[in-house]
């Protein structure tokens, strides 16, 4: 064989084996340094995408905790008021209820003490008629006898009365103003239904503003001659 053909060929092998030993293994080498890179950047983003995932539904649950937390607290608020205005409603209901019921209990003693004067001085006058016809001393001891029964019932009526008084002098003091009860007294007495209604009107309107309570009463006493 001739001797250049055999140089040729190993520098021809020569040539290719430094050209995949310097160009190609280094270029296939970068390439799979550059897949892994692109690999691990896109396993990285996917970990960060699931991390914002996760925050975002941890945020997400906070927010409706916190939600919850307050509508349950304005229930509870809500709640404890309604039933602090109902307390408050019941005991005024109450104290009306008590009111009136003194103020009747008033009145029913004021006309039994008046029954019983007229009672008495009925029985008296008789008494005093047969003690005249009878003798003049009979009638002496009979008219002192009336005469001081009469002053019994009348002072057991005075006292009726004054205790009627106490009761609407009582419901009708503006420092202890109670809309409902001079409501139920206004409504108990013998006014007419247009004075009733407009003295009532001028109740509910100091009931809503304490600070029209004193005028409200004068009207009332004065609607009802006290």
């Amino acid at each position: 064989m001739n001797k250049n053909v055999i140089i040729g060929a190993v520098v021809v092998l020569l040539a290719a084996a430094g050209y995949y030993q310097f160009s190609y293994k280094p270029a296939q080498e970068a390439a799979a340094v550059a897949a892994a890179e692109a690999a691990a950047k896109a396993e990285a983003e996917k970990a960060a995408a699931a991390a914002a995932e996760e925050a975002k539904k941890a945020e997400e649950a906070a927010a409706a905790a916190a939600k919850a937390a307050e509508e349950e607290a304005a229930a509870a608020a809500k709640a404890a008021e309604e039933e602090a205005a109902a307390a408050a409603a019941k005991a005024a209901e109450e104290a009306a209820a008590a009111a009136a019921k003194a103020a009747e209990e008033a009145a029913a003693a004021a006309n039994a003490a008046a029954d019983a004067v007229t009672e008495a001085a009925e029985g008296a006058a008789e008494a005093a008629s047969d003690a005249v016809e009878a003798a003049g001393e009979a009638a002496g001891d009979a008219a002192a006898a009336a005469g001081e029964a009469a002053g019994d019932a009348a002072a057991a009526a005075g006292e009726a009365a004054g205790a009627a008084g106490d009761a609407a002098a009582a419901v009708l003091d503006p420092a202890n103003f109670n809309a409902d009860a001079v409501a139920a007294m206004i409504e108990g007495s013998s006014l007419d239904a247009t004075t009733k209604a407009a003295l009532k009107t001028a109740v509910e309107a100091a009931k809503a503003n304490p600070a029209l309570a004193a005028d409200t009463i004068a009207q009332v006493k004065a609607a009802l001659g006290l």
